[in-house]
Parts: C-alpha cells; sequence; structure tokens
C-alpha cells in the first residue's frame, strides 16, 4: 500500500517480532531471545527514518522509557536512541499514569479511531505501533492498521505470550513483501483486507 492511499497520506504499521511457535514473549515476559544482530539493526534504523509518530501500549512504553533513556542505549545504539528519544509517542493506559520521557502524550484508549486520524493528520511520518500486541489486536479490529510486520525469528519457545492473542474475529491479510535476514530472521509484511 502506498502511504498516499492510507487516509491524511500516513500509514499507520504495526511491528513485532515472534518466535517461528508464534509467540511474541516467553512465559514471563522475556525478550532476551529476540534478534539484536548487526543486520537487523541496520534495517531498523532504517524503518526508524519513515516514522513519524509512536503509538504504545503501557507495558511497551515502559520498557522503551527505561531501556531506550539508558546511557548504555545511548552508547550502543546513537541512531536509534536518538529516534526513540526524540520522536512523538502516545502512550494509551488506563491508569493515566507512566514514567515521564519526553514527547510523550497519555490517552485512555477509549477512541482508538479519533486518536488514529489525529496521528494520521498531526504526524510527519506513518505511525508505527511497536510490540504492544494488545494495541495491535485492538487497532486490527477496528480496521486502523494499514500494514503488519512481523519479524519471525527461528527459535521455538514452547509457551509465552501469543502474538495477536485475544483476537475475536478472523481479518485476512494480503501478502506483501519477504525480507530473509542472512542470520535467518524472516520479515513478512501483511495488508489487512480492506485496507
Amino acid at each position: 500500500m502506498s502511504r498516499d492511499s492510507a487516509p491524511c497520506g500516513r500509514r499507520v504499521f504495526a511491528f513485532l517480532f515472534c518466535s517461528l511457535d508464534g509467540y511474541h514473549e516467553g512465559p514471563d515476559g522475556e525478550l532476551g531471545w529476540a534478534p539484536h544482530d548487526e543486520e537487523f539493526l541496520e534495517w531498523n534504523v532504517r524503518q526508524t527514518r519513515e516514522v513519524g509518530a509512536l503509538l504504545l501500549g503501557r507495558r511497551t512504553y515502559e520498557h522503551f522509557a527505561e531501556a531506550w533513556t539508558s546511557s548504555d542505549a545511548v552508547e550502543r545504539l546513537p541512531e536509534i536512541a536518538a529516534f526513540m528519544n526524540a520522536v512523538p509517542k502516545t502512550v494509551v493506559t488506563r491508569s493515566g499514569r507512566v514514567t515521564p520521557w519526553g514527547n510523550t502524550r497519555v490517552i485512555d484508549g477509549s477512541d482508538p479511531n479519533a486518536e488514529a486520524t489525529r496521528l494520521r493528520t498531526e504526524s510527519a511520518g506513518d505511525i508505527a505501533v511497536f510490540g504492544s500486541s494488545a494495541l495491535t489486536v485492538t487497532l486490527l479490529e477496528q480496521g486502523l492498521v494499514d500494514e503488519l510486520r512481523v519479524l519471525l525469528r527461528p527459535v521455538l519457545l514452547g509457551r509465552g505470550r501469543s502474538l495477536y492473542g485475544g483476537l475475536q474475529e478472523r481479518i485476512d491479510l494480503t501478502p506483501g513483501a519477504v525480507t530473509v535476514f542472512r542470520s535467518g530472521n524472516v520479515l513478512l509484511r501483511y495488508r489487512p483486507s480492506g485496507r
């Protein structure tokens, strides 16, 4: 889907990584099996260049706020850390309380369509939902996701948190580009039908 075909010219895309058996977190929420190789990091830098805003669930937001403000992240991954700390972030949480992090707006998620419309209108680039599987499910069910990006990692976890756990209805997908990394990671792109 071209950028111009999305409402207001900006796409909402969701990016998650998952194990070969369909989990995006291990049984205790662990992410140590996630991709960290140089090739993936270079691709991720390129991906951030098309993003003008982030839309995040509370758990992902809290993880990112801790990770990307650390001196370790700034030293090891300066370009991604600079992006994550500067980009406008919207976090969806019912509690209304989150760790302070620059350029953040907190919403309760009661009107996802209005928020997606606002972001499409105001953002300088596409709107990325990184991680945040429950939020992705909500947006999918409301027809607000233009593209799914799933990085399939060649690992079997056996159990954990299902990639799209909680999805209440079938959503047909149109396949897009496939990228195979030297590490064995495979990036799959899909467009929900009707987008």
